[in-house]
């Protein structure tokens, strides 16, 4: 290191010999307070200091850096413990471990940059700090959305057709919350991007393709969780797209979707309720041990229910039965050919004078209330022309539901790849907005391939056993 200094005596300026770091500060001392005064000097010795990276600031540098990420660690730690509370109250929601993942890939850096495999830099701590800040946020609105979560950090995707090939358009939402109604992305930034208006509407478009509409047809809604700066623009753009923006403590996200009251039975749920493996006190029976022995699956349903029993009954309570005629006519033979006399009494005694056999087109969902008529002759008073437009109001609402109704039921009459007995449930559920229970797994998912999002109870499937 060469310095240039000022000889004091002939004030002209000369090179001095390479100087060891060690001895450089006294000899910048020494050449500028002859200069400047004594403050001005102490200045400038702070100034070389720094420029120089004299150990005593560095150790300082390293100790506040070091503070800041065991500071950060601390806050991974709590973020982590409440997310383990969240997935024991919440075990339905799906795609927990995803956020804890996140959390532990950030837990992960702020121990190497306490440990010192990762050099500390303010950029580093800088970029921690926001992406725990995401995860808070994410954290905090599924507890503020909750009960009614269905996913944490779900992908999605729209499919089109373009020049006769599949394209995908794939999203992931931070939060599903109402049952699969409401998609909510959340940002943690101080000033918001200018970007989130076309992040909203992707979100927007792949959520109302004929794939992603949920419980009878409906799409879900968007809407973005902010805790920064909104620029007005954009504020302008997300009202008119439809899209809601929430803030703060997010205030009322709205009441869950109504649970509907009626339960569409399918012949594997009939099959559940009168079967000696989920009677009481038929898992304890020496037969029903013994019918286990004759085949694999007999062994595996009576196993599962000792595990965990089913108790299909206790789930239909509160629910008006329903089931299409085809369904109890091909139950009734298989029960009268396979079924054992304890279950053939199960059926007359328990549960065939509470099923309604009904079609789709027999389910009434919406009546007209008759119009009273004014005996008096002349103009409708005030009170008369209110009521006649909330009839007007009234049928055109009926008619829609009924334009739905029917568009639903021929989406699930043109599914491919389920036989049509199957099918036969399906559009009664779809048809009378009823909750379909079925053992099929296999007909929902392929429903759901192909764009028909059934509002199903699925469970597993139990047989007869012939006692």
């Amino acid at each position: 290191i060469f310095l240039l200094t000022v000889d004091p005596e002939s004030r002209q300026p000369h090179k001095c010999t390479p100087t060891p770091r060690s001895r450089m500060t006294t000899r910048v001392v020494a050449t500028t307070t002859q200069v400047y005064s004594d403050g001005e000097a102490s200045a400038t010795l702070n100034r070389s200091r720094r420029r120089i990276g004299h150990p005593r600031h560095r150790s300082r540098v390293m100790s506040e850096e070091n503070s800041r990420a065991a500071e950060l660690l601390r806050a991974c730690d709590v973020l982590r413990q409440r997310v383990v509370v969240y997935a024991q109250q919440y075990k339905e929601v799906e795609g927990i471990e995803r956020l804890e993942r996140a959390l532990s890939r950030e837990r992960e850096v702020a121990v190497n940059l306490l440990q010192g495999s990762l050099q500390t830099t303010p950029s580093r701590l800088q970029g921690l700090a926001n992406n725990l800040s995401g995860l808070e946020l994410e954290l905090f609105v599924l507890e503020w959305a909750a009960p009614g979560v269905t996913h944490v950090r779900k992908r999605f995707a729209s499919l089109k057709l373009v020049d006769d090939q599949k394209l995908a358009e794939v999203v992931e939402v931070d939060v599903v919350a109402q049952g699969g109604l409401l998609w909510i992305e959340c940002k943690a930034e101080r000033e918001v991007s200018p970007n989130i208006v076309l992040q909203c509407a992707r979100l927007k478009r792949v959520a109302s393709a004929p794939c992603n509409l949920r419980r009878f047809g409906k799409t879900p809604e968007v809407a973005v969780y902010i805790t920064g700066i909104l620029g007005e623009a954009e504020a302008v753009a997300l009202e008119e797209a439809g899209i809601r923006v929430l803030r703060g403590n997010g205030g009322e996200i709205g009441p869950l979707p109504a649970t509907t009251w009626l339960a569409n039975l399918d012949i594997s749920s009939l099959f559940a309720l009168v079967s000696e493996v989920t009677s009481d006190g038929g898992v304890l029976s020496d037969a029903v041990h013994e019918w286990a022995t004759l085949k694999p699956q007999y062994a595996a349903c009576l196993h599962a229910e000792i595990e965990s029993p089913l108790k299909l009954a206790d789930k239909l309570k509160g629910y008006q039965l329903i089931a299409h005629p085809s369904v109890i006519e091909r139950f009734t033979k298989i029960i009268n050919t396979v079924g054992g006399p304890r279950e053939r009494q199960r059926w007359v005694d328990d549960w065939c004078g509470r099923i309604l056999e009904t079609t789709p087109q027999g389910v009434l969902l919406a009546k007209q209330q008759p119009r009273c008529c004014n005996s008096g002759v002349g103009e409708l008073s005030e009170e008369e022309e209110e009521e006649e437009k909330e009839e007007e109001n009234t049928q055109v609402a009926v008619d829609s539901s009924s334009r739905a109704r029917e568009e639903r039921r021929r989406r699930v009459r043109e599914m491919e790849r389920i036989s049509q007995p199957q099918l036969e449930a399906f559009e009664l559920g779809e048809g009378a907005m009823a909750r379909t229970f079925t053992a099929n797994s296999r007909a929902v998912m392929l429903a759901e391939q192909q764009g028909v999002f059934l509002e199903a109870f699925v469970h597993r499937a139990v047989w007869l056993v012939g006692l």
